[in-house]
C-alpha cells in the first residue's frame, strides 16, 4: 500500500509541471516516445524481442534532426498495469508520444493518451483502440484473418463448426467475424467463449465432440491453449483444427502436425534475421508492426522537424501519419484509411515438422 502511495504521489507531483521542453544535445531536441509491452510473464521474450525490433527501426530510421529515446514499460501483459505505466510515461517521463503492445494494453491506454494529448501507435488488430484523435493501430484487421480462416473451413466441406474463442479483444472481433460469414454460407456454429486462465474444458469437448462437429474452430492463448489442445487430443477428437494466431503460441505443435492456420505477416526475412541474430529467439510474432510502427514514427519526426522547426505536436504527427498510402513496411504493402488504421493482408501457415511453415 505505501509502494502504491508513494507512486501516486509521485505522479500528482509530475502532473503539476507537465510543461519540460524537449532536451536539446548539440542542437537536436530529444523525442521520447514511451513503450509498454510485456517484459515478463508469459509473454516475455515477445516483448524483449519488441524492444530489439524498436532498436534496428530507429537505427534505419536515423533520424537527422531528431534524437529519439524510447523509455520501456513492463506491464506483464496485465491491464492494471498497462494504466499504471501509461500514467507514469505522461506524467513523470513527460513522454512525446506512446507505442503499446497488444489489445491487453492498448485498450487501456487509448483514452488516456488521448486525454493527455499524447500520440499513440497501438500494435494491435482491435479497432476500439484506434478511437480519438490521437490513437493509431498497426496490424493485420479482424475481416482479413476472417476471411481466411473461412476459407480454409470451407475445403473441409462441413455442416457445422466448433468455436472455442479466448476473452481477448482482437481475437473475439476476429472469430465474431467468422461467424457471420460462415453464417452467410449456411454453415452452422457453436461457441464457447472462455477466460485466458481457464484450466478445464473436459465438458465443452465433450460436448462438441458428442454433437459430432464437422471443424473445430481453436483461438485461444497460453496458459489455457495447450490445456485445451491436451483435452482435445486425449479425447481423440480426429477433426480437423483451424485457428486463427493460437497454433504460434503452443508448445505441441508435434501433435499439430499438418494443421493450418491463419495469421499476421511476421515480417521481411532481413528483420527476422536480425533479431535471430541479435536475440537467438525465433519468436518473431508481431515484430514486423513494431518495426514499421518504430520506423515511421522516427521519421515523421524528423521530416515534421525539419520542416517546421520545433517538436511536432500530437495533431501534427496524426495528420502527417493519415497521409501515409501504400507504403512498404516490414509486413508488406500497407495504408491507413481515415480512422487511424493500417491495412495489410493475412496469411496462412501450417505447421511442418514441428515449425510454422508459411503456406506460399
Amino acid at each position: 500500500m505505501k509502494k502504491i502511495f508513494l507512486f501516486l504521489l509521485v505522479l500528482c507531483v509530475a502532473a503539476c509541471d507537465n510543461s519540460a521542453k524537449n532536451e536539446v544535445q548539440n542542437g537536436k531536441p530529444t523525442i521520447k516516445v514511451g513503450v509498454v509491452t510485456s517484459l515478463s510473464g508469459k509473454f516475455a521474450e515477445n516483448g524483449q524481442n519488441v524492444q530489439k525490433t524498436l532498436e534496428l527501426a530507429l537505427k534505419d530510421a536515423a533520424p537527422k534532426n531528431v534524437d529519439i529515446e524510447y523509455v520501456y514499460e513492463d506491464f506483464g501483459y496485465e491491464a492494471a498495469h498497462a494504466a499504471l505505466a501509461a500514467q507514469k510515461l505522461i506524467n513523470v517521463d513527460k513522454v512525446d508520444a506512446i507505442i503499446s503492445w497488444s489489445a491487453v494494453a492498448g485498450n487501456v491506454i487509448a483514452p488516456i493518451a488521448d486525454r493527455a494529448g499524447i500520440f499513440h501507435f497501438g500494435i494491435s488488430n482491435d479497432k476500439n483502440i484506434a478511437k480519438g484523435k490521437y490513437n493509431f493501430i498497426h496490424w493485420t484487421q479482424s475481416e482479413f484473418l476472417a476471411d481466411k480462416a473461412v476459407e480454409l473451413i470451407e475445403k473441409e466441406q462441413p455442416k457445422n463448426v466448433a468455436m472455442f474463442v479466448v476473452y481477448q479483444p482482437g481475437l473475439q472481433q476476429t472469430a465474431d467475424s467468422i461467424e457471420s460469414k460462415l453464417h452467410d454460407k449456411n454453415i452452422q456454429t457453436e461457441r464457447v467463449n472462455f477466460t485466458i486462465d481457464n484450466k478445464d474444458f473436459n465438458m465443452d469437448v465433450d460436448k462438441f465432440k458428442r454433437k459430432d462437429f464437422d471443424v473445430w474452430y481453436i483461438s485461444a492463448l497460453p496458459p489455457s491453449l495447450d490445456i485445451l489442445l491436451k483435452v482435445i487430443f486425449e479425447k481423440n477428437v480426429n477433426k480437423p483444427l483451424i485457428a486463427v494466431d493460437s497454433f504460434h503460441f503452443s508448445n505441441l505443435k508435434d501433435k499439430l502436425e499438418g494443421m493450418k492456420y491463419v495469421t499476421v505477416p511476421e515480417g521481411d526475412e532481413g528483420l527476422l534475421q536480425r533479431v535471430n541474430e541479435e536475440t537467438g529467439s525465433t519468436n518473431y510474432f508481431s515484430l514486423g508492426y513494431v518495426y514499421d510502427a518504430g520506423y515511421i514514427l522516427a521519421n515523421v519526426y524528423s521530416d515534421l522537424y525539419e520542416k517546421f522547426g520545433h517538436v511536432p505536436s500530437a495533431e501534427e504527427i496524426a495528420n502527417r501519419i493519415l497521409e501515409i498510402k501504400n507504403f512498404h513496411g516490414s509486413v508488406g504493402e500497407i495504408f491507413v484509411d481515415e480512422g487511424g488504421i493500417f491495412q495489410s493482408e493475412a496469411v496462412v501457415k501450417q505447421i511442418k515438422d514441428g515449425k510454422s511453415v508459411l503456406v506460399k
